[in-house]
């Protein structure tokens, strides 16, 4: 069989044709199986048919233990054997070994996620050639990691021939044959000092609080030839939470925003401004819709949610697979890459052409940024330096911690990265004057709280400084003008996935009055890039407007 022809290939290409119901980030997931068909084999990689089928075909030997399919077989449905035959199916060519290490799955609730997750911890154990496999049900708490043991359990005692090889305990499965145990794992119940996992199922994700423990359970699979790292779960209600963190990965990397052939990622979101009432929104967050999870079942839990609005938060959450807290985005990713707005494109061809920049310098520890607006052939070109001072621990800690999308950025030339724990004030003003050599620079636009210093020195420098500051009455126009040109598709940003970020971090504040404003304290994460670009834009609009009154008045 050709991998083209595989089960694996055949849901992917139903997506991408349309003829499968998915949202953005599925059929993103697919795109880009395909396109690995075609060009991974010179990063090394192969799909191996054989492999997928056989953990498909495992699948068979388990039986459903809950709800109305129980005790029956069960039959992967075409979104499961996509994901279980893509994460067993890639492999390196000169090792054999698999691909995909770490995994995201986020999908709505009742879409059968312990029976899903059972597949590859069981098959990991009996059919992975892993020496003493160790699988761990992980959370945070022992009540939580037990939902998944015991139906884990469950389908062991249900199954003739699962039970000739395990062997379930009160508190372990057991593998004799290989020397293998399955157990639960969390901070209030079994330590995880000394464990060697070869699989984790991190169910649930979205309720994780304790980094401590998830970075030390990930970090002792580094013995492992080929662990998996299965991270399952319902949207949640904390961009900023683990699980967020784990989410926005996910999407940067399935966007191509950063390359991780390590990680594969579903996540099954209908669009944020979706109709909680659509047949099609349902089935985007719901891939099981149908079979775990009934039409009639979804149907009355909107119709709840639209009698009692304080309900419908959660249906989004747990019925959509929707985030509720971060998730109204101010300028939806959708949007900000429509049309060409999103295109390469050379700055050399900007030089020498009036330019105003925008400068937000931060508290110095986090983000600063550096905007330019070079409007041109009635587009505004944006040109973003974001700087990030490495942190007491160093940049890797820093991206460990924060964002592990840091690392790619800064490869990339995305974001430059200062030494020790603040911004670099001289290296800023470097930038600057560099900045004034290329272009006709008219204004550099900056909020005075904390920047007195440097903005002291650029002005003994004759820097055409302008103070802007982050209140309604300053900044209510300029966002405007920038939301105006982004809906208009004047805008060029040239792909910068910092920008991307850092545009769908703004939590958008407005008064009674309908004037705005960005709110650093409400948005999701760093905002700094955004609004050195509003200022930008919008000193370079206020400038057009100027312009063309003195035009009509000589008129």
């Amino acid at each position: 069989m050709e991998p083209i022809d595989h089960p694996v290939s055949g849901y992917a290409l139903g997506v991408v044709g349309g003829d499968i119901i998915a949202g953005d980030l599925v059929r993103m997931a697919c795109e880009r199986h395909l396109l690995d068909l075609e060009t991974a084999g010179e990063r090394g990689l192969y799909f191996d048919c054989e492999a997928a089928t056989m953990v498909t075909n495992f699948a068979k030997m388990l039986q459903h233990t809950a709800g109305p399919l129980a005790g029956k077989p069960l039959e992967l449905m075409p979104w499961q054997v996509f994901r279980h035959g893509s994460v067993f199916g890639w492999k390196y060519e000169d090792t054999g070994l698999r691909r995909f290490n770490s995994t995201y799955h986020q999908v709505g609730k009742k879409n059968g996620k312990t029976t899903d997750t059972s597949v590859p911890m069981l098959y990991t154990q009996l059919f992975d050639g892993e020496a003493s496999p160790e699988g761990y049900c992980a959370a945070t708490t022992r009540n939580q990691a037990g939902i998944l043991f015991k139906g884990i359990k469950r389908i062991i005692k249900r199954s003739p021939l699962l039970g000739e090889f395990a062997k379930v305990w009160t508190s372990s499965v057991t593998v004799p044959k290989f020397d293998g145990v399955i157990s639960c794992l969390s901070r209030d119940g079994n330590s995880s000092d000394g464990i060697n996992p070869s699989f984790l199922a991190r169910d649930e994700m979205h309720r994780w609080t304790d980094r401590e423990l998830a970075e030390t359970i990930v970090e002792s699979m580094i013995a492992r030839s080929q662990p998996i790292d299965w991270v399952i779960t319902t949207a949640g209600h904390d961009r900023g939470s683990l699980c967020g963190e784990l989410r926005g990965y996910a999407e940067s990397v399935l966007r191509g925003d950063v390359t991780d052939d390590k990680l594969f990622a579903y996540v099954a979101e209908p669009p944020i401004d979706c109709d909680p009432t659509d047949p099609v929104a349902w089935a985007m967050g719901n891939p099981n819709l149908g079979v775990s999870k009934s039409k009639a079942a979804m149907g009355a839990a909107v119709k709840k949610a639209l009698a009692i609005s304080g309900q419908m938060p959660n249906f989004r959450r747990f019925h959509l697979d929707l985030w509720t807290e971060g998730a109204e985005s101010w300028i939806s990713r959708d949007v900000w890459d429509n049309g060409l707005m999103a295109a390469p494109f050379d700055e050399r061809m900007l030089y020498g052409k009036k330019a105003w920049v925008g400068l937000d310098l931060s508290n110095k520890i986090d983000t600063t940024a550096i905007v330019i607006a070079v409007p041109h052939d009635g587009l505004i070109y944006l040109i973003v330096y974001t700087f990030l001072p490495e942190g007491p621990k160093g940049f890797i800690a820093r991206a460990q911690s924060e964002k592990r999308e840091f690392v790619a950025w800064r490869d990339d030339g995305w974001l430059e990265v200062h030494t020790g724990g603040s911004i670099d004030e001289a290296e800023i003003a470097k930038r600057l004057e560099w900045i004034r050599a290329h272009f006709d620079l008219q204004e550099v636009a900056y909020d005075p709280w904390g920047m007195k210093y440097l903005a002291d020195e650029l002005d003994k420098k004759r820097f055409p400084m302008v103070e802007h500051r982050q209140g309604f009455a300053s900044m209510s126009n300029p966002m405007k003008r920038f939301e105006e040109k982004v809906a208009q598709g004047r805008l060029r940003h040239n792909g910068n996935p910092v920008f991307a970020w850092q545009v769908g971090n703004v939590h958008r504040d407005e008064d009674a009055a309908e004037n705005i404003k960005p709110n650093k304290k409400k948005s999701s994460g760093r905002i700094d890039v955004s609004v050195a670009a509003i200022m930008a834009v919008g000193r370079a609009e206020a400038n057009e407007t100027k312009r063309k009154a003195m035009e009509a008045a000589v008129v």
